[in-house]
């Protein structure tokens, strides 16, 4: 069930929201519970089955929790499923891959480490099968800590209708952001994606331009959508999503995008492999890798793991940078010297580029794609391509964020005017899906 498609908005989200402020207290964990099977079953009854089978089996892994060596059996045991159908899926397109796996697995990988280390105290399956299904978050993140969230509950934070304000105007402006942005814009780069062969060199850069603002908008929308759903049961979800083309370079860049993803890439995998713990040779290493898993975990393939490879080896080009620029305490380092709006401007050029391998289906394609970019000839007409653009980067790189316009998580009370402006986004959003149907996330695919 998409959160941008009428049946969940005018039916399963205001019977939610019913069911929920009619029961106590103590009936609202099990009845949120109850709405989040509902959720996942009506997309995907098949891979329901897998998800409660998995949501089992961790439980029994986490209560015999002992030894390094369990704990690597259970890691393993959420790996192989996530292997098996992103592989199945190249080898067969048939094969559909069961919605939310990766996150789910990642998200109990997290909590089985941190059951391991003493981070946090296994309770009841009750809080257990919350914690991972919670439908906010269940499909695309964030992906969500254990104790985070069960120590809200515990304080009696659901229900808290002071933050509804708040969770209604982040989900307007998320709805308003995947209808109205992130689906018109990602119309211009499929439409350049399929007709490469004919492209000039000015079409190809608008077309990959259209996909990163295709790709933000997109993600930015979810993000804010699972925020403010949270909120209207009076919980807070990390922030997972915070102005990354606003980003100065691409530490900055991934400590701004899919934010929980990026502390689970971390402090999962990177930190355990040494980090940067023992000399420069095992941090290079460590990094790439890390950032190549993080590749492969949106997609198998060339074009992912090169996408992925590509970060760590930037991410390794801008500390060793930064380092430079400290040893001459950046006054005289060109770092220092650069404007930040260049910087600004500069990552999100590289951002984008690395774009290509994420959205090509191919290895060849992508090549012939950035062939296309760097060839600098072909005609190119102007059209109204160009102005959807310009409005896109003016929101994104000018406009407050949807967690600045909220005070997230203060969530101070809201003015008369955001109750305007949510009416107003929402109008509109719900106008155009009365036309158009309605896209999945991209997140979605993962």
């Amino acid at each position: 069930m998409l959160f941008n498609s009428y049946p969940f908005i005018f039916i399963f989200l205001p019977l939610v929201l019913i069911g929920f402020s009619l029961l106590k207290a103590q009936y609202r964990v099990g009845f949120l519970i109850l709405a989040s099977v509902v959720f996942y079953g009506v997309w995907s009854l098949e891979h329901l089955g897998l998800l409660l089978a998995s949501i089992g089996v961790n439980y029994l892994f986490a209560k015999k929790m002992k030894t390094k060596l369990w704990l690597s059996v259970a890691i393993m045991a959420n790996l192989l499923p996530l292997v098996y159908f992103k592989y199945s899926l190249v080898a067969n397109s048939s094969v559909v891959l069961p919605l939310a796996i990766s996150f789910y697995s990642f998200q109990q990988i997290a909590f089985l480490v941190d059951v391991y280390q003493g981070k946090v105290r296994l309770e009841s399956f009750k809080k257990y099968l919350f914690f991972v299904l919670f439908f906010p978050q269940l499909i695309a993140g964030p992906i969500v800590h254990y104790k985070d969230l069960l120590t809200q509950v515990e304080r009696g934070a659901l229900g808290n209708r002071a933050m509804m304000g708040s969770g209604i105007m982040l989900f307007a402006i998320g709805l308003f952001k995947k209808v109205v942005l992130a689906d018109s814009v990602m119309e211009i780069a499929n439409s350049a994606f399929g007709h490469i062969e004919t492209l000039s060199s000015l079409e190809a850069w608008v077309g990959i331009v259209a996909y990163s603002l295709g790709i933000y908008f997109d993600f930015s929308a979810y993000s804010d959508m699972a925020i403010g759903l949270g909120l209207l049961f009076g919980i807070l979800l990390p922030i997972n999503f915070n102005s990354p083309y606003k980003a100065k370079n691409l530490v900055d860049f991934w400590r701004r995008w899919h934010i929980t993803l990026s502390e689970f890439l971390k402090y999962y995998i990177y930190i355990p492999l040494g980090g940067n713990r023992h000399g420069r040779s095992r941090e290079v290493a460590s990094l790439v890798l890390t950032m190549s898993i993080g590749g492969v975990w949106h997609g198998v393939g060339w074009t992912f793991l090169l996408w992925g490879m590509a970060h760590g080896v930037l991410l390794v080009v801008v500390h060793f940078y930064r380092r430079v620029g400290a040893s001459h305490h950046n006054k005289t380092h060109i770092g220092g010297m650069l404007p930040p709006y260049f910087k600004i401007f500069f990552t999100f050029v590289v951002v984008t580029l690395l774009w290509v391998l994420f959205r090509a289906s191919s290895f060849d394609e992508a090549m012939n794609y950035y062939g296309v970019l760097f060839s600098f000839d072909g005609d190119f007409k102007y059209n109204k391509d160009i102005i959807i653009i310009a409005i896109g980067l003016a929101l994104v790189w000018f406009m407050p964020n949807s967690m600045e316009i909220v005070t997230y998580p203060q969530c101070k009370p809201l003015r008369y005017y955001h109750a305007l402006w949510a009416g107003i986004l929402s109008f509109i959003a719900l106008k155009m899906m009365a036309t158009a149907p309605a896209m999945s996330f991209v997140y979605f695919n993962f």
